[in-house]
């Protein structure tokens, strides 16, 4: 299970792509509630994307409705309470956007064509099929030339020959 976020601007009324990131959660954050996932998500974005971030003001966009106001909640403790005061470092608006509309976001995730479409599944048979492909290869046995013994000996070469 990972979380995930898109750095974009708008240019001539465009919303534009600069960066993306994307973080795999660890086993305690697996469990987290949703909202708790959603918040972490903000947080280690809005780190991530610091140098672009810090005295700027921007929008943050979110398809977790309960987000908006969770900034403004007042009686927050421990862990949610810190991720607070670490944003309220940036100067940000909150607006809720159905996920739906989060392409560029969700792109993974959802599907953009009806489940029947015949296009979408000749395209995951045939990567379904260089996955397959790519798995078994990898099972093959190990290349000679990084076994332990070589190892030794290029550092040997290495060590008795100095340029």
């Amino acid at each position: 299970m990972s979380v995930g976020a898109v750095l974009s601007q708008e240019i001539d009324g465009q919303e534009r792509v600069v960066a993306y990131w994307s973080k795999c959660l660890s086993k305690p954050e697996r469990n987290y509630c949703v909202t708790r996932k959603e918040l972490l998500a903000i947080v280690k974005a809005i780190e991530h994307f610091h140098h672009y971030l810090y005295g700027q003001k921007f929008l943050l966009r979110t398809d977790h409705a309960s987000l908006t106001w969770l900034m403004n909640f007042r009686n927050t403790e421990g862990q949610v309470a810190r991720w607070i005061q670490r944003l309220n470092e940036y100067y940000f608006d909150i607006r809720h956007r159905k996920g739906s509309s989060h392409g560029n976001a969700d792109a993974l995730s959802r599907r953009p064509c009806p489940e029947n479409c015949r296009h979408c599944s000749r395209v995951e048979t045939k990567y379904d099929y260089a996955i397959r492909q790519i798995t078994t290869s990898t099972a093959t046995p190990p290349d000679p030339w990084v076994t332990r013994k070589f190892e030794k000996t290029r550092w040997r070469i290495l060590i008795l020959n100095p340029l």
